[in-house]
C-alpha cells in the first residue's frame, strides 16, 4: 500500500523533474501501457500551486487527463507556516491532533481563519476553473492525488475528502517527497501511496527540491488551459 522508494537522500531539481521522476515509478509507469479505454479511468488530480506543477508533468508523462480540487490548510496562529488542520472547497473541515489537544478549534481566532480559508478555496476555483465544468462527480475515475510533498498531510486529506464524496473508484496519493510517518498515516485513507523519498531529518517539502519557487496563479491557470475536456483524445493535441 505504501510504495516509497526510500531514498533517503534524493533530490529533485524542480517540480518538473519531480513529475518525471514520478512518473517513472513502476506502479504509474504501467498506467502508460493500459489499453485505452482503461487508461481514460485515470485521472491526475494536483492540488494547487506547486501541485499542480508536479501534476501537469505526471499527466504528459503518463498521457492521461488532469484537474484541481483545491484544499486550503488552516494556520496555526502566530506560526503561519504549521498547519493545524484544512478545508476542502466543499466546506469539509480536517483538524490534526494538535488543534484538538489544545482544543484549538473553538478559538474564535482560529474560527476566522477557517473560514478566511474556505473564501480563498472558493476564489481559487473561481479563476482557476473559468470555464471548465464543475467536477460534479468522479464515478468510476480512478484518481492519482498529487502534490510537491507532504508536509503535515493536512491539506492532502482535505483533498482525499473531496474526491471520496465525488464518489471515485479509487485513489493512489503520488508524491516526490514527504516525512515516513505522514506517509504511513495518509496511506489509511486511499488505496496506495507513492512516495519517492522520505528523510530521516525531514522539516520542510522545500529541503527535498534544488529549486523550490512559488507558482504563480498565473502558472497554474496556463497549465490547466491545456486540460480543457476529461478525456484523453484531446491530449495529444496538447503539446
Amino acid at each position: 500500500k505504501i510504495m516509497s522508494e526510500n531514498r533517503k537522500d534524493r533530490i529533485f531539481r524542480d517540480r518538473i523533474d519531480a513529475g518525471c521522476q514520478l512518473a517513472a515509478h513502476p506502479d504509474l509507469q504501467k498506467i502508460k501501457f493500459l489499453p485505452l479505454n482503461e487508461k481514460n479511468s485515470y485521472l491526475i488530480i494536483s492540488l494547487p500551486r506547486g501541485g499542480t506543477v508536479v501534476g501537469d508533468e505526471l499527466a504528459k508523462q503518463l498521457q492521461i487527463t488532469h484537474d484541481v480540487v483545491f484544499p486550503r490548510k488552516i494556520p496555526c496562529p502566530g506560526h503561519p507556516e504549521f498547519a493545524i488542520g484544512a478545508v476542502s472547497e466543499l466546506g469539509d473541515v480536517i483538524w490534526n491532533d494538535f488543534a484538538r489537544y489544545t482544543n484549538l478549534i473553538d478559538k474564535p481566532h482560529v474560527q476566522q481563519s477557517k473560514d478566511k480559508q474556505i473564501q480563498e478555496a472558493q476564489r481559487r476555483k473561481t479563476i482557476y476553473r473559468g470555464q471548465r465544468k464543475p467536477l460534479d462527480s468522479l464515478s468510476g475515475k480512478n484518481v492519482i492525488l498529487v502534490d510537491d510533498g507532504l508536509a503535515t498531510g493536512a491539506t492532502m486529506k482535505a483533498a482525499i475528502s473531496t474526491c471520496k464524496h465525488l464518489n471515485v473508484k479509487s485513489i493512489i496519493v503520488a508524491v516526490p517527497c514527504g516525512p515516513a510517518d505522514g506517509v504511513k498515516d495518509i496511506s489509511k485513507s486511499v488505496d496506495k501511496v507513492i512516495c519517492l523519498t522520505t528523510p530521516d531529518h525531514y522539516h520542510a517539502v522545500g529541503q527535498c527540491y534544488n529549486s523550490f519557487d512559488q507558482t504563480t496563479d498565473e502558472e497554474v491557470i496556463e497549465i490547466l488551459a491545456k486540460y480543457q475536456d476529461l478525456n484523453i483524445e484531446n491530449i495529444s493535441n496538447s503539446y
